[in-house]
């Protein structure tokens, strides 16, 4: 049956009039969070994990995360009691000394934090147990990526992942912290294991202790303290300011901006921007790691470092403490 022209015009027309207009959206859709369907289209429902995936969830105990995600966490949330430890330190060896002057008046303040130093659970619990979780994570985690790129290109033996180079790039980061873990070793094995071995305990390990050993061998002992505040300020410093965001101790660079690029005639001003901004992080996080460093090596040297030798039975004990020591102990 046909239809007179002037229907068709005005149920076309009629049903215009009946259609609401729709919002017009300026900005890109989210694809991640399904933006990219329309209200009337919702998207594509994900397939029901199988009861071998929930098993292995269930197994592995991560609920949906990574691996990746649990150890960066351990390796993030570990730091937390070390500084709190370092903070302390660095007060007891540093700033007291240099406001008192004096070795022995500095050591009634040491007494204060003495429960935190030496009492056996309290110290593993905040210095030794997170030292431990930090530096396994680590490890661990340069382990599974490595792993992971290897799987993805089909390496199987250690000598195809050697040769191909799996192994992500060491940023100034982790050479800080795998540097610092031997000289931090070195310190609890002359201050903590060798007065527990020799004296049964570290109740008389203190400022003159190490004062004692500054006397004993002063070029080895300035070294060995210049190296480890440095390497162990520099370390907490940048840690810090990477989890802050302020990433300068990473080994991403920015890479050079390469001629005919898009980047040179679009992304110009936008790119001076980000190397001042990084510039401004570089040396705000280094100035403060070195005042940070330079403070602590003032007191550690130059006040604990000259104050000589101790008297009596105790300077007595501290020596056959310091010859005791494993494999240095004859050059101390």
């Amino acid at each position: 049956m046909a239809h007179r022209p002037e229907d068709i015009d005005t149920r076309s027309i009629f049903s215009m009039q009946e259609l609401d207009p729709s919002p017009v959206n300026d900005g890109f859709p989210d694809l991640e969070s399904g933006q990219y369907f329309s209200n009337e289209q919702s998207p594509p429902a994900a397939p029901r994990p199988t009861a071998e995936e929930k098993f292995s969830s269930f197994k592995l105990g991560l609920r949906g995360h990574s691996w990746d995600s649990w150890l960066s966490a351990f390796q993030r949330y570990s730091t937390y009691p070390p500084s709190l430890f370092l903070v302390l330190h660095w007060a007891n060896t540093s700033l007291i000394p240099l406001a008192t002057r004096s070795v022995p008046d500095s050591e009634n303040f040491l007494l204060l934090t003495r429960p935190v130093y030496q009492s056996p659970s309290l110290e593993h619990l905040v210095l030794t147990v997170p030292v431990l979780i930090h530096i396994a994570s680590g490890i661990a985690l340069r382990n599974i990526r490595a792993a992971r790129r290897a799987r993805l290109y089909g390496a199987e033996t250690r000598s195809q992942r050697s040769s191909l180079k799996f192994w992500p790039r060491m940023s100034l980061q982790a050479r800080l912290g795998y540097s610092l873990a031997p000289l931090l070793g070195s310190h609890v094995l002359v201050n903590r294991i060798t007065p527990l071995m020799a004296d049964g305990g570290s109740s008389g390990v203190g400022l003159g202790y190490v004062a004692q050993g500054f006397s004993r061998a002063p070029i080895l002992w300035n070294l060995y303290y210049m190296i480890f505040v440095t390497v162990g300020v520099w370390h907490f410093v940048g840690g810090w300011a990477s989890w802050m965001g302020w990433r300068v101790t990473t080994a991403r660079k920015e890479q050079d901006r390469k001629k005919g690029s898009l980047e040179g005639y679009l992304g110009h001003s936008e790119s001076e921007q980000r190397v001042r901004r990084q510039k401004k992080m570089w040396w705000t996080v280094n100035g403060i790691a070195a005042v940070g460093a330079s403070i602590w090596l003032a007191g550690a040297l130059g006040i604990i470092g000259r104050a000589g030798q101790g008297y009596g039975w105790e300077a007595s004990g501290w020596n056959e403490i310091y010859s005791k020591v494993p494999v240095i102990g004859g050059w101390l």
